[in-house]
């Protein structure tokens, strides 16, 4: 029973009333106590059933279970960034080898490399391993993606002077004329065989027999076919395009094609003769590129042996003697 705040209780022992001495200090402590009691099972019902009060704890889990695999993601795709930097290291090797077969300069190491290490980039996390992580192999993709920009643009230039190198060797003097020996040193400054004066020989004679088939020695355009009235006698001149011209002269009355005609390496021209001013059947050869006359030989790409031709030469005029 209660009397003046004060609580009290029946003692059988006695027989009288005795007072409950503290009895608010223990009510609050017995309530707090409980209250802790139910607020631990709570909490420990939410983080092992379904987290019903949303507190958060399998959401933060789950996002350091996302993040550790997103780091393994990013470091398996350096291993594939690699394998990929060494295939590009191959390719840029055959690039040069390539630009180098059509003529291109190869691009340096400075110029693969400039504008490679920018600043490092803000993935949205403060610091630590994954930012490091990401920012490398963000760097590691732009350098991936210039070289490849560089390597498209040197392969679009490759192919386009290929293009240009198909269309140029078509129209460059590459083979011999005609078949028969010649002197490979014979261009240049020499006696007239007729005249017996010094003068400049542009070009090299072939002795071969009259009725010798004479070959176009590259794509062109005819520009003169018949006689003419100086020492050439008969000739033919073709126009290749690039600068070149080349010039058959000393012909028979057997030429094959006419001026404005369009030919290819390896057509029959003409037969070759004794027309002119000539001591014996010959065909007499001429390339010019861009108004100079060059030494043919050079252009004998598919008869490149000089010394076998000076020999050749050689045990010729012996034979004659």
């Amino acid at each position: 029973m209660k009397k003046k705040d004060k609580l009290f209780y029946y003692s059988h022992e006695t027989g009288t009333f005795k007072e409950i001495p503290g009895y608010r200090f223990k009510g609050v402590t017995i309530l707090f106590g409980s209250l802790i009691v139910a607020l631990c099972t709570i909490l420990i019902t939410n983080h092992f059933y379904y987290n019903f009060l949303d507190l958060g704890y399998r959401r933060a889990a789950f996002l350091e279970t996302e993040n550790k695999i997103l780091r393994e993601q990013v470091k398996s795709f350096e291993g594939k960034l690699h394998q990929i930097e060494q295939t590009l290291d191959h390719i840029v090797e055959r690039d040069s080898e390539l630009r180098l077969f059509v003529d291109l300069p190869t691009i340096d190491e400075d110029t693969r490399q400039a504008g490679v290490g920018g600043a490092s980039q803000d993935f949205g996390i403060a610091a630590g391993s994954s930012r490091e992580l990401l920012n490398r192999t963000h760097r590691w993709i732009e350098r991936l993606e210039r070289e490849l920009q560089i390597q498209r643009d040197s392969f679009a230039d490759i192919e386009e002077k290929h293009e240009f190198n198909e269309e140029f060797f078509r129209h460059l003097p590459a083979i011999k004329p005609a078949e028969g020996r010649y002197n490979p040193n014979s261009f240049g400054r020499r006696r007239h065989p007729v005249l017996g004066v010094m003068h400049v020989h542009e070009g090299i004679d072939i002795a071969c027999d009259v009725g010798t088939p004479v070959y176009a020695t590259a794509d062109g355009v005819v520009e003169l076919a018949g006689r003419t009235s100086g020492g050439y006698g008969r000739m033919v001149i073709i126009n290749h395009g690039y600068g070149y011209k080349t010039l058959y002269a000393h012909l028979s009355s057997e030429i094959k094609v006419r001026r404005g005609q369009r030919v290819e390496r390896g057509d029959v021209i003409a037969l070759s003769g004794r027309s002119g001013l000539v001591t014996g059947p010959h065909l007499h050869y001429e390339v010019i590129h861009n108004g100079v006359k060059q030494n043919p030989i050079d252009y004998f790409f598919d008869d490149i042996d000089y010394n076998e031709a000076a020999e050749q030469f050689a045990r010729g005029l012996e034979d004659a003697r």
